[in-house]
């Protein structure tokens, strides 16, 4: 399972975003309005901060992470302060291939933030339903559009969109199809929101900021997408150009998803 992300500065970029307006984990998890107990996993866990803030917050056993990549796990690891480290595990693995030890195991699962960086959404769904007690809740909270919504009538920036929607893998526009997806795997209850983020004034620039830093995770990405350096830089610039311009829009869509296994 490849992650395009997959570099340190990602760390910073992560525990910076859950205090911005448009990533705000307190009022995502408020929003969810699930009482967290018992035995919880955390999909897709980056460097912990989902952990962390559940183990915080509400009265649970102890929270589990799974991460596919190594380097978040190193970085998960050193952000947890010792009495944390007591309540809180990181383990590697495959969201899309899930080991079966993990199989019916927690009171509830809960991925952020995650689905739109895998080639296959629907099988990683399935994958941690399979790690639901009975009776367990699945939560999701996933984007829709978030880098390919901004809307701009620029030739340049729409021939560099154009051929980044031809080619990526994974699927950026995944949230609308989350509640569908838990229904099809068979989970009960369902429960969603939808949030619509409009980028303007302050919530702009954060994104603004929160671009250049995703841009230099991706710089590898981005490399071997476009072959060369200076193309990477134009398509950068362009990019970021687009985004100051108070005439373009920029708006995506949060959704808050929640289902329980029968």
């Amino acid at each position: 399972m490849a992650y395009s992300l997959e570099d340190s500065i990602e760390a910073e970029r992560l525990e910076e975003q859950v205090f911005e307006q448009n990533y705000n984990i307190a009022q995502e998890l408020k929003d969810l309005n699930v009482s967290f107990s018992g035995n919880i996993l955390d999909g897709g866990s980056g460097t912990g901060v989902l952990c962390r803030y559940i183990n915080s917050h509400y009265q649970i056993e102890k929270v589990d992470g799974l991460e596919f990549s190594a380097l978040r796990i190193r970085q998960a690891q050193d952000l947890l302060s010792a009495t944390e480290k007591s309540k809180i595990s990181f383990f590697e693995g495959d969201l899309l291939n899930i080991n079966s030890d993990f199989y019916e195991k927690y009171d509830h699962v809960v991925s952020r933030y995650v689905l739109e960086h895998l080639v296959d959404a629907p099988q990683a769904l399935q994958q941690l339903i399979k790690c639901l007690k009975p009776g367990g809740t699945l939560s999701i909270i996933e984007l829709d559009g978030v880098f390919f919504n901004l809307f701009s009538l620029d030739p340049q920036f729409n021939r560099y969109m154009d051929k980044l929607k031809s080619e990526v893998q994974f699927d950026l526009s995944v949230g609308k199809k989350i509640p569908a997806l838990m229904y099809d795997l068979g989970l009960k209850n369902i429960q969603w929101e939808a949030q619509l983020v409009s980028c303007q004034g302050k919530s702009l620039d954060e994104e603004i900021k929160n671009t250049q830093k995703r841009f230099q995770a991706l710089k590898n990405f981005l490399l071997n997408f476009f072959g060369n350096e200076k193309e990477t830089e134009e398509f950068e610039k362009v990019y970021l150009e687009e985004m100051h311009k108070s005439w373009n829009t920029l708006t995506f869509t949060k959704y808050i998803c929640k289902g329980v296994k029968f």
